[in-house]
């Protein structure tokens, strides 16, 4: 079997995005893991969502996730959202090719306040 060096593509996307960490947090994680992955940090300016998400599905970005301003404007774009997020009513996370939306803040959230 070859190798492939292609990685898995991730990102967030939003603005502004510059000062988030999450990218430096993520590949170090993917890195841990032994994983082929990459995770960008992407400005994409309010309105131009549409565009930049059939842009990650053409180059086939595993996943994303959103922050402000485009937690929202993600939902008509998706096939389905899990429970969490159809009652918060906002989208962080979304597995791209399934055009699935997920909202993790709560957990993660009630997780913080509860000490794990």
């Amino acid at each position: 079997m070859s190798k492939n060096y292609r990685a898995a593509l991730s990102a967030c996307l939003g603005d502004p995005v510059d000062g988030n960490p999450t990218g430096v947090m993520q590949e170090a994680a993917f890195a841990a893991c032994g994983l082929n992955w990459r995770y960008l940090t992407i400005r994409v300016k309010d309105g131009e969502l549409p565009q930049a998400f059939a842009g990650m599905k053409a180059m086939d970005f595993s996943c994303c996730n959103l922050t402000m301003p485009h937690k929202l404007d993600i939902i008509p774009m998706l096939d389905e959202l899990t429970k969490a997020a159809e009652i918060i009513g906002a989208v962080n996370t979304v597995v791209c090719a399934e055009k699935r939306g997920f909202n993790t803040d709560a957990a993660g959230f009630m997780g913080m306040l509860q000490g794990s």
